[in-house]
């Protein structure tokens, strides 16, 4: 075999082992180390969107919106309300915190409420005609009836009995009329407005059941000190306010309301944390699991540390190498290191099997070091060389997560094959001086499977092609989950506060962008009011169930035009004076006092005399201005707002409604982006990189297998494990409902290069010749180099993110099925091979 060449690189590092054991071990605990050393210097990424394509227009786009308007920046202190007669007691906590809020160094504002709502009345009130629609026109000229308006007065009688707030009656009193519910409704189809309780002022839920406290921090949700720093200051103030509140209303501290805190600022810092549990929960128990494996395999506690510092080296050079190299990890490299002790160990237990096997035949250690050099040397090597591939296959997808994932992964498996032949030898030349070591324990013990598969290979054959034509069938059933929401982990509490804030407030974060750009304020109001008459039809056809836009405070040309025309039409109806003289009539027939009301019947003038349309200036010098601003995003020579459309329940969750994307088809300056848009372009972009790493890593295993082999039906033999276990891991995954994602899909080309290398080891060893005995040494190698790799990447299932979950459940199963293969099956198809 051509790779035979290979046993050079493996016989110098054992005999260095072996000649210089105490330099190597030295050298071995400098490297650990300054793998710690570095490896707590490491940042975390936690921006799940900085994982994707750097470059790919639609996720620019939908990260550009993120990044101009703010969405992840906006900190939410949420107060619940537990019931009706507790409003007050929470509203009175929410003003307390705001104050306390505002002495933070870390904040640049709060917002707890609007700040003067019967200001905004005054401002718009003279305006109330322009924003009626011809249904709103049509209900004017019956209120401005004298019947109309006496039922008005009535209307306004009953409202100032019941026991609203004090700013409702206040309303009342300022628009007699009735126009603040139409002008209220506008606001709140604003994109940046919360649905805010116009009678009290607040950020309060339509069901009273959670006030809000809106905060911008001074500092990025990715910067995870700032972060930290931020939420300590701000869980101190509130400790504070609620140990003083409960003070003043001498009630126990259990009975303030609890406080909560949301926004991209609290789900980054968990996220980083959550990271951070994961890869030392992950690196102990992988590392534990091995060694329990190691010990159960071998019955010596001495052998413990044969596995544990080849490991220990190889993930500490691999700290080292992405300290130096990236400088950071994210929620698809913090699991590289389980995954290096599963598969990392496979060379230590290989190259360990058939030394030990060398020392039972009575060898003495350096004989059987050099023996194991010469024969298992070349098949870990090549089976090194096609599992770095399928993982540096990776670097050809354009995820910056995957590639970096592979990058971390490949060049730590080189780094722990190059430990397994350098410091294996150098620990058993110190620790192993026993005549007779003692043999592998009997539960590994694979002569009666291989010899029962033997005596019975027609029917194992037969029965594996049935269950590989069954999966196939079963993929029909396997279903894809393209949806990066699910991916981030389900127990941050940022991300939960968040959700029951949208729940609360009927808000959504998954709506449809339509970016519109423009050169100033009033050319992207009219484009977007351009857009408004489609939206409309397709709202009327069902393909949107909603949508709202800053154009919504201003009404479009043609309707203010069509407005004053009808206020003409109808000089004697709207007539001012009649109309004040009328409603005070019927004011007074209710019991009320007309003088109570001249603020609002002094607006009427204006009201129903406008001198012309209006523009977003009717909103400066009010409440609503905060809105305005915050759904502008202007830079050099340009302005930029969002119409965010709702789909029905149900509808588009993976691609926009095509007649939306007809509707916006050749706009100027109107682009669509959103979660599902996103959704949609990655589904493309995965499908295509999974088939470009799954092609290249076999391409590559299957040329270095042919490099070596010199045969294509040896090469085909060694891909045997791949096919099942790909095939078979994906059947189970259909029959139990578990889908394929953005990230377990690209376990496939890992089960590549691991299934090939445990081919190569049992293809290798069946081709030295020898009997049953001797071929299960090297199965029972590679059956406990399987069951290390799944407990590697098992403790992935236990991770706080479902995208790492998954990728540990199909690995598992992949590993599992490929090692069945390879040591059951693959001798049974040389042997049919040799025989025919």
């Amino acid at each position: 075999m051509s790779l035979r060449g290979a046993a050079t690189l493996p016989r110098a590092l054992v005999r260095l082992g072996n000649r210089h054991p105490r330099v190597v071990l030295a050298g071995t605990a400098l490297v650990i180390v300054a793998g710690v050393v570095l490896g707590t210097r490491l940042r975390f990424e936690t921006d799940v969107l900085n994982l994707m394509p750097r470059h790919d227009r639609v996720v620019s786009q939908f990260k550009r919106i993120l990044e101009d308007f703010g969405s992840l920046e906006t900190l939410l202190i949420a107060v619940p309300v537990s019931s009706e007669k507790q409003l007050e007691h929470s509203l009175a906590l929410v003003d307390a915190l705001a104050r306390e809020m505002r002495q933070s160094p870390y904040l640049s504002q709060v917002e707890a409420q609007l700040e003067d709502p019967v200001r905004l009345a005054d401002a718009v009130l003279r305006h109330a005609v322009l924003f009626l629609d011809q249904e709103g026109l049509s209900a004017l000229q019956e209120r401005l009836t004298s019947g109309g308006l006496a039922a008005r007065a009535a209307d306004i009688r009953a409202a100032l009995d019941t026991p609203h707030g004090i700013v409702a009656k206040e309303f009342a009193v300022r628009d007699p009329l009735g126009f603040l519910p139409l002008l209220l409704s506008r606001v709140s189809r604003t994109p940046a407005a919360l649905k805010v309780d116009y009678s009290s002022g607040y950020f309060l839920s339509a069901d009273h059941s959670l006030v809000l406290i809106l905060a911008k921090p001074k500092g990025a949700a990715q910067n995870i000190d700032f972060d930290q720093a931020l939420m300590d200051d701000l869980r101190a103030r509130i400790a504070r306010v609620r140990e003083q509140f409960a003070k003043d209303e001498e009630i126990p501290l259990q009975e303030v309301p609890e406080v909560e805190i949301g926004g991209g600022h609290r789900i980054a810092l968990e996220d980083a944390t959550l990271i951070k549990k994961d890869i030392v929960s992950n690196s102990i128990t992988s590392v534990v699991g091995v060694l329990l494996l190691f010990f159960l395999a071998y019955r010596r506690f001495a052998t413990a540390h044969y596995a544990f510092l080849p490991l220990g080296t190889g993930l500490a050079l691999t700290f080292i190498f992405a300290a130096l190299t990236l400088g950071e990890l994210n929620s698809a490299t913090s699991g590289f290191s389980a995954l290096l002790v599963g598969l990392g160990i496979d060379f230590t237990i290989v190259t360990y099997g058939r030394y030990l096997e060398g020392r039972l035949a009575g060898m003495a250690p350096a004989q059987a070091l050099d023996e194991m050099a010469f024969h298992t040397g070349p098949a870990v090597v090549l089976g090194a060389i096609t599992t770095v591939g399928t993982f540096y296959a990776f670097l050809a997808t354009r995820f910056v997560g995957l590639r970096e994932f592979g990058l971390l992964t490949g060049t730590g498996i080189v780094f722990m094959m190059l430990s397994a032949f350098l410091i294996l030898p150098a620990l058993v030349t110190l620790f192993d001086r026993s005549r007779a070591p003692a043999p592998p324990s009997a539960w590994l013990r694979l002569e009666p499977l291989l010899e029962g598969a033997r005596r019975h290979s027609a029917q194992v054959l037969a029965a594996a092609g049935i269950v590989t034509a069954l999966s196939v069938v079963a993929l029909f059933w396997l279903r894809f989950d393209d949806d990066v929401r699910n991916l981030r982990s389900p127990s941050n509490q940022g991300v939960a506060v968040q959700e029951r804030a949208a729940k609360a407030f009927g808000l959504s974060f998954n709506a449809m962008m339509i970016r519109v750009e423009a050169a100033d304020v009033s050319e992207a109001i009219a484009r977007v009011q351009e857009l408004a008459p489609g939206l409309d039809r397709l709202v009327g056809a069902g393909v949107i169930s909603s949508y709202e836009s800053l154009a919504s405070l201003v009404p479009p040309r043609v309707a203010q035009e069509h407005a004053l025309g009808w206020l003409a039409a109808n000089r004697e109806l709207t007539d001012p004076v009649r109309v004040k003289r009328e409603m005070d009539a019927a004011l007074e027939a209710v019991g009320l006092v007309p003088r109570a009301f001249a603020p609002g019947l002094a607006t009427l003038d204006e009201a129903l005399r406008p001198e012309g349309p209006v523009s977003l200036e009717v909103w400066l010098g009010t409440p609503v201005q905060q809105f305005i601003q915050r759904s502008l995003h202007r830079t050099d020579g340009a302005v930029t707002t969002v119409v965010n459309v709702f789909s029905p329940p149900g509808k588009w969750r993976r691609e926009a409604p095509p007649e939306l994307v007809e509707l916006l088809r050749g706009r100027q300056g109107v682009s669509l982006t959103g979660v599902y848009l996103v959704a949609q372009r990655l589904r493309h972009i995965v499908w295509r990189d999974a088939a470009v790493a799954g092609l290249l890593g076999l391409v590559l295993v299957l040329g270095l297998l042919l490099w070596d082999s010199r045969s294509v039906r040896s090469a085909l033999i060694c891909l045997l494990p791949v096919v099942t276990g790909v095939l078979w891991a994906l059947a189970v995954m259909a029959v139990v409902g578990y889908p394929l994602n953005l990230l377990n899909v690209f376990v496939i080309t890992m089960v590549i290069g691991v299934g090939s290398d445990y081919a190569i080891y049992i293809l290798y060893r069946v081709r030295e010749g020898g009997s049953t005995e001797q071929l299960a040494q090297t199965a029972r190698a590679v059956v406990l180099s399987a069951l290390t790799t799944i407990v590697g990447f098992g403790t992935l299932v236990t991770t706080h993110y479902p995208g790492l979950q998954s990728m540990g459940w199909m690995a598992s199963l992949g590993v599992f099925f490929a090692c069945f293969t390879a040591v059951v099956l693959v001798p049974l198809v040389v042997g049919k091979n040799k025989a025919s």
